[in-house]
């Protein structure tokens, strides 16, 4: 399973348009797991601490970090990435890449 992570908020503006897309991702793949996780709890902003995440939304492909509503493209490239890591294991040690997203505000 390849997890997928969208941090929210309930007052941000352009997060329901990265769950959407998180959204279409897992049910378009089956090998994708999908946790929302608001900022609004206080679990939600511990997890968000851990993961170094500093604004909404923030998505999460495996360890690709997108911030900002990341483009459908991005999202579907790195899942491809994540899965060739997980093919590949002796790339376990990848280098991970943080791509900024345009936000659509």
């Amino acid at each position: 399973m390849i997890e997928v992570r969208v941090f929210t908020h309930p007052t941000c503006t352009t997060c329901p348009t990265a769950i959407r897309l998180a959204q279409r991702l897992a049910d378009e793949n089956p090998d994708v797991e999908l946790r929302i996780i608001s900022l609004g709890s206080a679990r939600g902003r511990e997890a968000a601490k851990a993961a170094g995440v500093l604004s909404v939304p923030t998505v999460f492909v495996g360890a690709q970090r997108f911030v900002g509503v990341p483009g459908w493209d991005e999202l579907v490239s790195a899942l491809a990435h994540e899965r060739r890591a997980i093919a590949e294991p002796q790339h376990a040690a990848r280098n991970t890449q943080y791509a900024v997203a345009r936000s659509t505000q």
